[in-house]
């Protein structure tokens, strides 16, 4: 039997990592499962935030698949499936690589014959639709356009208007596939598989809740006419003991929100000790930050992803040694 190969993409911060918790948590009890992770930075942060007991990690970093990596993914895969033997394989690439590439990568000769490529979602952040579409069209409409379902996340903070709009523009650009506008936490992990592997389900527009608040965010103009995430975007990256002041920490990625002193910053993330022996995991988005507890790591890390970065400001910032 061919072992299954479940992507999940997504661009910078959509979700695509809390989508692979919910669906561990909630669906794939009973499967042998391999997570294969692609970071375009260098350290990698995102499969530490999803190992559990049982659950083995493989982490490709310091680019993508679909511009650097082709030869690395598969030997990879090839790897997973000689050492584990698993049921299913979940690859969540980088958020900027380009699905349709990612899928290409995952049907060459060699791999057709013992895997099956099964779902492919994107995950589509609903407050930040626009403002992705504008200015990185090329990334974040390949995604969508080769996706067999799009889950749109953050709908619990949007109003319903604004999902109608983006439902609209996403059937634009792909009318076959699955729409989902419940929020997560009213939709169960087995009803996402269910419809995404297509059993007794097709093109539908899911939808359980009236959904109410306002979504505002404010728009800058990232644009670029680059059409390899490689040379469009920039990662950096940085492993470190240093311990945070907590009350600093969101101050500092408040920070972050200036194009001119940092460059244009679309995902930060890290796993960091704080004071009293505690750790803490951030995120950043534009106009989105959380910081909650986490576990303990090796050591601290760090990783911005963005255009125009300018690392000498960034280690200033995060008050690093270059």
């Amino acid at each position: 039997m061919k072992t299954k190969i479940d992507i999940i993409s997504g661009f910078l911060g959509a979700g695509k990592t809390t989508l692979i918790k919910k669906l561990l948590e909630e669906n794939f009890y009973d499967d042998k499962i391999v997570i294969i992770e692609n970071e375009f930075g260098e350290i990698g942060i995102d499969g530490t935030l999803i190992k559990k007991s049982g659950l083995e990690i493989k982490e490709i970093n310091s680019g993508c698949i679909c511009c650097t990596l082709m030869g690395d993914f598969e030997k990879s895969i090839k790897e997973v499936l000689e050492k584990f033997v698993p049921n299913r394989i979940i690859i969540e690439p980088s958020g900027v690589g380009k699905l349709s590439e990612i899928i290409k990568a995952c049907k060459t000769d060699n791999l057709k014959e013992i895997t099956l490529v099964n779902m492919i979602i994107t995950v589509v952040d609903v407050e930040r639709f626009d403002l992705y579409i504008s200015n990185f069209g090329q990334f974040f409409e390949d995604q969508i356009k080769n996706a067999k379902t799009i889950l749109l996340s953050r709908t619990q903070r949007s109003n319903q208007e604004n999902i109608e709009l983006v439902v609209k523009s996403i059937q634009k650009l792909n009318n076959k596939a699955n729409i989902v506008t419940t929020p997560w936490e009213n939709i169960s992990g087995e009803k996402i598989v269910t419809l995404a592997e297509g059993i007794s389900v097709k093109n539908q527009l899911v939808s359980l809740s009236d959904i109410k608040g306002v979504s505002h965010i404010h728009r800058k103009d990232y644009k670029t006419n680059k059409h390899n995430a490689t040379d469009a975007f920039q990662s950096w990256s940085i492993e470190t003991p240093k311990v945070f002041i907590e009350s600093e920490l969101k101050n500092i990625l408040e920070r972050l929100k200036n194009d001119e002193e940092f460059g244009t910053i679309l995902r930060g993330k890290g796993i960091i000790q704080t004071e009293n022996s505690q750790w803490r995991q951030f995120d950043y988005i534009p106009e989105e930050i959380q910081i909650k507890e986490t576990f303990p790591d090796y050591t601290g890390r760090l990783c911005i992803i963005g255009t125009n970065l300018n690392r000498e400001n960034l280690c200033n910032l995060f008050n690093l040694m270059i």
